[in-house]
């Protein structure tokens, strides 16, 4: 089982790949997952292990604060992170929102736990994180 982050935009998202991420277009078994976006153009999006994995991220049942130390182990090489923090920001910057779904690969039908609304300017690279089973919402300024 891998973790498997889906991306939505309200504007088109080329598919490429580098290193660091990928952006994928949806594999015909995935395509439930479309059903929780409100944003039209859903992306898969890889790590440098392949699949989403590659990511931060925590399982719990509520949201969590970052902490120093949390992920000790994994601070030592974040490119896929920080590649998909900026990715990020450039759909942001350009309409204002996003949505990320972290998830289970064989979960794609199950409802997000909840929602996490985040402010584009808040989101630190070095400490971003996803709590998995959890719907994002990136906004920037102008709908703070």
């Amino acid at each position: 089982m891998c973790l498997t982050v889906y991306l939505a935009t309200r504007d088109e998202q080329p598919l490429w790949k580098s290193s660091e991420l990928s952006v994928e277009a949806i594999e015909a078994a995935a395509e439930p997952v479309r059903r929780w976006f409100s944003l039209p153009v859903v992306r898969f999006i890889g790590a440098d292990t392949g699949c989403s994995c590659g990511f931060r991220y925590v399982v719990a049942e509520e949201p969590i604060e970052y902490w120093e130390g949390m992920f000790e182990e994994l601070d030592q090489k974040q490119d896929s992170t920080r590649a998909l923090v900026r990715l990020i920001h450039e759909h942001v910057t350009a309409t204002g929102e996003v949505e990320v779904y972290p998830l289970w690969n064989d979960e794609v039908e199950v409802k997000p736990k909840g929602i996490i609304e985040l402010r584009l300017n808040a989101i630190d690279p070095c400490k971003f994180f996803f709590v998995e089973g959890f719907f994002y919402r990136v906004h920037g300024d102008r709908q703070a």
